[in-house]
């Protein structure tokens, strides 16, 4: 797969052209509204519940994160072998902070490795970095991955090479784990079932822009609250968000992560638990994380991630989700997962048929548009702030913009919707040959 940096992938022929077939689509979808009225009035409901439905299920989410839950009780020692794998391309600023903390972790060191691996074609000095790091301390295992750059998942397949432990933990190069971190991760594979542990990424850089400030809480609302839950009610366990614990001989049986898809751990979290796995989900398992600050960072790595959910929907979406594993309820959230992605750039290219329906009903409100709306504006709000009060229980503390924070979330959203017709139109519409485009250039993690 073609890799590039965000600032080889600005503005083009191609995103323009891309533009003009997303307005080309709009008015394809909204023009019946013009002069069938039923059609505007049933394509604006069809809008808001579709907004309604996300904001309860964010706001249900964040109520169920107030449960607590724990790992089962420490394994007796010795403790198993543990391999971090830490993969970079282009990322020197971060990576010694990154390889300091996992050098820190509060873990034996006989039973400690560490596998930097990094792209030979980085040009801002990893490679110094990495090797570095592995001349001063034996546990740190330097390895190159020669030739043009692959990606996430061909970076981790060639680093998972030279992994030795019986748990492998696989990190971005922004990713600086808590001390804790993999001692607590290790007492969730106590149960045989349990073939992945995905703990939660905590921001923090929320001032270094506007976007990586709304970045920030959105990160908090999904990794605290959504993916929470999701494990704890026995919905579709998720592990994205560039770091995992792995159980080894489960990714051996299942293989290797799949390169030629942009979301390479939808991916595999799909055929882990296909297969039979468990996936946990544990907010106590922290690693922080730098997010994009510049736009163009961001707007390329929430593409990508749309994209890469499409490309795993039209793989899985059909009917091997009739039969389990997993189980019918987590297939259910499956679908209904990436079907909301699916749905979401259709119904965003023809959010203009709101306006219309709002014009032609006496009153201005058709289906109590104006009450509906304002419980989809007030989701994400309850959603955030429900999150804050939970790690302020916690003892999490937070910058104090982020929480004024959930006050831009709405304008944020509508630019991330972009995003997601943009990852549609490449995807669906006009085809084009998927590209990997990193989330910054030599600042921030792949």
């Amino acid at each position: 797969m073609d890799v590039r940096l965000p600032d080889e992938s600005s503005l083009s022929r191609r995103s323009v052209g891309s533009a003009l077939v997303a307005a080309a689509l709009s008015c394809a979808l909204v023009a019946p509204g013009l002069v069938v009225p039923a059609y505007a009035r049933i394509a604006s409901a069809a809008l808001v519940a579709f907004g309604v439905a996300l904001a309860v299920r964010a706001t249900a989410s964040a109520v169920v994160a107030f449960a607590p839950r724990s790992p089962p009780t420490a394994p007796e020692s010795p403790l198993p072998a543990a391999t971090v794998v830490v993969t970079a391309y282009n990322e020197a600023e971060v990576l010694p902070a990154t390889v300091d903390a996992c050098a820190a972790l509060d873990y034996p060191d006989d039973r400690l490795e560490i596998v930097v691996g990094y792209e030979s074609a980085s040009t801002d000095g990893t490679a110094a970095v990495a090797e570095a790091a592995a001349d001063r301390d034996p546990r740190i295992v330097a390895t190159e991955r020669d030739g043009s750059p692959g990606g996430k998942a061909s970076a981790t397949n060639h680093a998972l090479a030279s992994a030795s432990g019986e748990i492998v933990a696989v990190l971005d190069a922004d990713q600086r784990p808590e001390p804790g971190a993999l001692r607590r991760a290790v007492r969730w594979f106590r149960d045989d079932d349990v073939a992945c542990v995905k703990g939660r990424c905590f921001g923090t850089n929320p001032d270094a822009s506007p976007v990586a400030l709304c970045a920030t809480v959105e990160r908090a609302v999904a990794e605290r609250a959504e993916f929470y839950a999701r494990d704890l009610l026995g919905g579709f366990a998720l592990f994205t968000g560039g770091q995992a614990f792995f159980r080894a001989d489960a990714l051996t049986r299942e293989g290797a992560f799949d390169e030629s898809v942009l979301l390479e751990d939808l991916d595999m979290a799909y055929r882990l638990q296909r297969a039979g796995g468990e996936i946990r989900v544990d907010p106590g398992i922290v690693t922080r994380e730098t997010n994009p600050a510049a736009i163009a960072a961001w707007w390329h790595q929430r593409k990508r991630w749309a994209r890469g959910g499409m490309q795993v929907a039209r793989r899985y979406l059909g009917a091997n989700l009739l039969s389990g594993p997993p189980s019918s309820l987590a297939r259910a959230d499956f679908a209904a997962t990436l079907g909301a992605l699916l749905a979401l750039p259709i119904l965003t290219l023809a959010s203009p048929l709101a306006a219309i329906a709002w014009g032609l009903t006496p009153g201005g409100r058709p289906f109590g548009l104006a009450a509906l709306v304002a419980g989809v504006v007030a989701g994400p709000l309850v959603a955030s702030y429900l999150v804050l009060a939970v790690d302020a229980r916690d003892g999490r503390r937070h910058e104090r913009s982020e929480y004024v924070a959930p006050l831009l979330l709405w304008p944020y959203f509508l630019l991330q919707a972009g995003a997601v017709v943009a990852a549609f139109v490449d995807e669906f519409v006009v085809r084009r040959t998927a590209v990997y485009v990193t989330s910054a250039s030599g600042s921030d993690g792949e």
